[in-house]
């Protein structure tokens, strides 16, 4: 029987809560600045969970490492014109405002994380035994944040309808193409469940090579500075 890791799951829980929260607001936050307020009168322009998670979404999301929350609806009938050129091109916008939020927590998440670090080694920072486990702890959760946060942003960039990704392919192609395109949404959750079931694994592939140009721009330039400052620092 395989051994259930409580802290693991408790951490994806948060990890989840924030992250997909923060996703769907950025989404309601880019179509109000954009003229549409149709998010904000029902409530979804907002960071509380509770108003964007989806059951079934936080299951796949715990269990299988990929997830979503409850859309955030959109009229882009209302969008303002002299803000956006026309109603695609501002869902395009809103649908890139979620995955970019997603990658922004995943620079803070490993920004505070080099931080940590580099405060412990270059200026060897001592803790007792229990503060040093809730330390590596705050790692783990950091580290997840920033982890999950990539794939959360790649898995959503997918071209699949109702992702993110369909919409921001949607913005270059020509009206019948999109409308085309788009009549597959009738089957979206059908195509979801039969990606997360028998193909995660391409899908997992397929973000891991994704993420690997992401990860270095993300990561590394904060990464060697911190070590610059610590071979500074200590010589």
């Amino acid at each position: 029987m395989p051994r259930i890791d409580i802290q693991e799951i408790l951490i994806r829980l948060l990890v989840l809560t924030l992250s997909l929260s923060t996703h769907e607001y950025a989404h309601a936050w880019m179509a109000y600045k954009l003229g549409d307020d149709t998010a904000e009168r029902q409530g979804r322009l907002t960071l509380n969970p509770m108003k964007h998670l989806d059951p079934l979404g936080a299951f796949a999301f715990i269990f299988a490492k990929i997830g979503w929350a409850r859309p955030v609806p959109v009229n882009p009938t209302r969008f303002n014109r002299n803000k956006v050129k026309n109603m695609r091109t501002g869902m395009m916008c809103v649908a890139l405002a979620g995955p970019v939020s997603n990658l922004i927590i995943a620079f803070i998440a490993n920004l505070i994380y080099q931080i940590l670090r580099f405060v412990i080694i270059a200026f060897k920072v001592t803790v007792n035994t229990g503060f040093a486990g809730l330390i590596d702890i705050l790692f783990l959760i950091l580290a997840a944040f920033y982890a999950s946060n990539i794939s959360l942003a790649l898995f959503n960039m997918l071209p699949i309808p109702p992702l993110d990704g369909s919409r921001v392919l949607g913005g270059f192609l020509s009206d019948k193409a999109y409308h085309k395109y788009m009549s597959i949404q009738q089957y979206s959750m059908i195509i979801l469940f039969a990606l997360i079931i028998f193909g995660r694994g391409i899908i997992g592939r397929i973000i891991g090579y994704a993420a690997i140009p992401i990860d270095y721009v993300l990561r590394v330039p904060v990464e060697s500075l911190f070590k610059a400052l610590s071979k500074a620092i200590v010589g």
